[in-house]
């Protein structure tokens, strides 16, 4: 159709301008990026941009024959928050397993960005006190969190005098009076 020639063409011509930005940035010395390169690089970017709309919630009770949507519905109201959402459990559900995090795809960044500040408010409230709010990740990211939690345990064990955190992807430690 006219509109995917359209499109086409239009996405060739970006790519024909960012190699050579690429390579005028590297001073010609790399060879031009192959197109599979620059396919995956694209892909990453897309996966990475739909991540972004997305937030995981740990901890929400999980019940055979649940009404998943009301439940995340209520944890929301709680907050004082009515998004419009798409939610599905992720995982296979395990009797008397923990609880499978549900996943809650939101109209924006934004809005993911707020939910997830305003999650932080769950350890106030008596019901939803084992209930975690955050961004989803990719299970690289996932992997590189775990390492950092387990640090910040292994910190928090050895120094109780400092309060340990992650920020920005790093380990940080202050002293409980600062805080």
């Amino acid at each position: 159709t006219v509109v995917q020639s359209s499109v086409c063409e239009t996405v060739k011509e970006e790519m024909k301008i960012f190699s050579a930005v690429v390579q005028s940035s590297t001073g010609g010395s790399q060879k031009p990026l192959s197109q599979s390169v620059l396919k995956k690089v694209v892909q990453d970017v897309v996966k990475t941009e739909d991540r972004s709309k997305n937030v995981m919630i740990f901890g929400l009770s999980d019940e055979t024959n649940e009404d998943t949507s009301a439940k995340v519905s209520k944890l929301f109201d709680a907050l004082g928050e009515k998004p419009r959402i798409d939610i599905c459990r992720v995982g296979k559900h395990v009797p008397g397993g923990s609880p499978r995090r549900v996943k809650v795809v939101t109209m924006s960044s934004t809005i993911a960005d707020q939910l997830m500040q305003k999650g932080r408010r769950l350890s106030h409230l008596e019901k939803y006190k084992r209930v975690y709010v955050n961004p989803d990740r990719s299970p690289e990211q996932r992997e590189e969190r775990r390492e950092l939690v387990k640090e910040v345990k292994r910190l928090t064990d050895l120094d109780k005098d400092k309060r340990h955190f992650i920020r920005n992807g790093k380990v940080c430690s202050v002293a409980r009076s600062a805080t």
